[in-house]
């Protein structure tokens, strides 16, 4: 029966949270948040999450896991490089985000690992095997 219940939808973003966040009087796609796209890789001994990160540096990006909880997160820096060129159109733009995802407990949440390379994130979770204990409790009949 435990097998037909899903806890958790595995790397699934909370597709209500921008129903109840965006202004509904407001144009959605002027404001809408711009979110890295993401790919989840599984095989026998890992499972894989590639971000498209393209022009940001590995520097700038902060990955922290709390709990089961795999966070991934970039803050864009105020420059002025921007003020002292004359751009006609200037439509490249960085934008801060946040992305978390919860992780598996079959992830060795000890031994998950990154790289940065070509403007893709790899974040690698090793899966470990998860024992589940079955408590077998005598109960008296009086």
């Amino acid at each position: 029966m435990s097998n037909l219940i899903k806890k958790y939808d595995f790397f699934n973003p909370d597709i209500f949270r921008s129903l109840f966040e965006d202004d509904i009087f407001t144009d959605r796609l002027l404001h809408r948040r711009i979110m890295p796209p993401i790919n989840v890789l599984e095989n026998e001994e890992n499972y894989q999450v590639d971000v498209s990160i393209p022009g940001i540096k590995k520097e700038n990006i902060k990955i922290t896991c709390k709990g089961r909880v795999l966070t991934i997160s970039y803050k864009q820096k105020k420059s002025d490089e921007y003020k002292e060129k004359n751009y006609h159109r200037r439509e490249f733009k960085s934008q801060s985000f946040s992305r978390s995802f919860t992780v598996p407990e079959n992830v060795n949440l000890e031994k998950i690992s990154s790289e940065h390379k070509d403007g893709i994130l790899s974040i690698l979770l090793p899966k470990i095997e998860v024992t589940k204990k079955e408590n077998t409790i005598d109960i008296e009949i009086k």
